[in-house]
């Protein structure tokens, strides 16, 4: 599918949004955001860290005589039909685009397999493309919001439903701020003349992070092949050094993706949680709090984009509490694979 035929969908999206939310299909969840700035001199990243009480308990759409009769969302597989119309903003050939149900950010939608496809296989050349075409298609706003899309890959890496799925979501720069993507600060988007354009390029980071420059053909029926061949470098990296290191996930599909108009990253997870009592930070010791607020936190690939979810004001504080990125980065290596 060409980038002119996708151009309507970030419209679509926005319709089906406000007729979701009105219609009480979506929610949309208010939150805070506070910036921490990385310690990294030349280019720091000004992680992002969101606290959105209200997924403590996500609401559900009170039940009327006239919605009994509308259908419902699949029980068994939520990205399978019967679609909620509300939800379902495009069917495609080998796709379909929906909204996602709980927004932290506004317009988040979902490109789902028509077919059942497991989420713990790596998304296909095909997947990769179309997702590459979305965010190429979106028009920056005025105020430099851009489309990242995120893949969850594996029992480890955040994943929440088992049928395949690539997230697309809006980020606008922070305050200060020259790119939407944070982590993004940390790479040049201009490539040298003389780069190696086939070169993994890694991030000063003390996890495993493997980014591809993307420099895709303008001829968009070679763009999938393209996309095959950039993600099988990434994870020939990531594979290789597995066996390097003789770590215990060698083979195991657990990582993230992160997909941009410059760059493709892959982040390979050991763990999804991190626990900070366990990790000794004594906002969560012996009765500092309720046992509800565990201070336990659960790490996608947003968050190693560079926005972190809480959901407590404590977890926040607990994260924010060195006043630098030194937590943020403790929790990145422990869920991600140290180098």
């Amino acid at each position: 599918m060409t980038a002119a035929k996708l151009q309507h969908i970030p419209q679509l999206v926005r319709q089906q949004y406000v007729a979701a939310i009105e219609a009480g299909d979506a929610f949309f969840f208010e939150s805070d955001v506070r910036i921490v700035r990385g310690q990294n001199v030349q280019r720091p990243v000004p992680w992002q860290i969101r606290i959105v009480p209200a997924l403590l308990k996500k609401p559900k759409a009170p039940v009327s005589a006239e919605e009994e009769v509308r259908p419902k969302q699949n029980q068994v597989d939520v990205f399978a039909p019967p679609y909620v119309p509300n939800l379902l903003v495009k069917e495609l050939d080998d796709f379909t685009v929906l909204l996602n149900k709980y927004c932290v950010l506004p317009h988040h939608y979902l490109l789902v397999t028509r077919d059942f496809v497991s989420q713990e296989k790596p998304p296909s050349p095909s997947m990769l493309a179309l997702v590459y075409s979305m965010i190429t298609s979106h028009t920056p706003s005025s105020d430099g919001a851009e489309l990242l899309g995120f893949f969850n890959c594996g029992p480890n890496s955040g994943a929440s439903q088992p049928h395949c799925h690539f997230q697309l979501v809006e980020l606008t720069p922070s305050e200060n701020a020259t790119k939407a993507v944070p982590i993004e600060h940390m790479l040049d988007t201009q490539s040298a003349p003389d780069e190696d354009k086939e070169e993994i390029l890694g991030l000063a980071v003390p996890w495993r992070h493997f980014v591809a420059r993307l420099e895709p053909p303008s001829d968009p029926e070679k763009l999938e092949n393209y996309f095959g061949k950039r993600f099988s470098h990434l994870l020939e990296a990531m594979f290789s050094l597995a066996l390097e290191k003789n770590d215990e996930n060698k083979g195991r599909p657990n990582f993230n993706v992160l997909l941009t108009r410059h760059f493709m990253h892959l982040i390979p997870r050991r763990n999804e949680t991190f626990d900070m009592k366990e990790a000794g930070w004594e906002e969560y010791g012996p009765g500092g709090h309720p046992p509800k607020y565990t201070g336990t936190l659960s790490i996608n690939a947003l968050g190693y984009a560079g926005l972190l979810l809480t959901r407590h004001a404590s977890e926040l504080d607990a994260l924010y509490a060195s006043s630098n990125d030194e937590r943020i980065v403790q929790v990145l290596t422990h869920t991600g694979v140290p180098l």
